[in-house]
């Protein structure tokens, strides 16, 4: 995304007033930059076909193996997603959406950590 730095700064105040207003989370903070730059990945029904085909993998495996209810989980959320109307959320609703939202951040978070430390040794033994 190009733009004047004029335009930039506007942009950088309008984010940050509003998730010093909603009391953000750092990785909601975080999120809002990705998305804002275009770096969000967009979850679609080709994405979603991906997500259930690693579920059906992981019960076809090891039945035993709980990973696959990340998913299923993942699954559900996006589709609540279409589902919900702007008239159902609340104050109320949106004040434990935004806690849970902090906590689910952060593990997804901790998760991309583990991830780039997971490529990053991967590449040092390639190298």
């Amino acid at each position: 995304m190009e733009c004047s730095s004029v335009k930039a700064k506007t942009i950088r105040s309008e984010v940050l007033r509003a998730h010093i207003t909603a009391q953000a989370s750092q990785n909601g903070l975080r999120a809002r930059i990705k998305e804002i730059l275009g770096e969000a990945s967009t979850v679609s029904s080709e994405n979603m076909t991906t997500i259930v085909q690693k579920v059906d993998e992981l019960l076809e495996i090891d039945p035993a193996d709980k990973r696959h209810i990340f998913y299923e989980e993942m699954k559900r959320l996006f589709y609540a997603m279409r589902e919900i109307e702007p008239e159902d959320v609340d104050e109320e609703i949106l004040e434990r959406f935004m806690s849970a939202s902090d906590e689910l951040s952060n593990v997804i978070y901790s998760i991309e950590l583990k991830r780039r430390q997971r490529i990053r040794t991967s590449l040092k033994v390639i190298v």
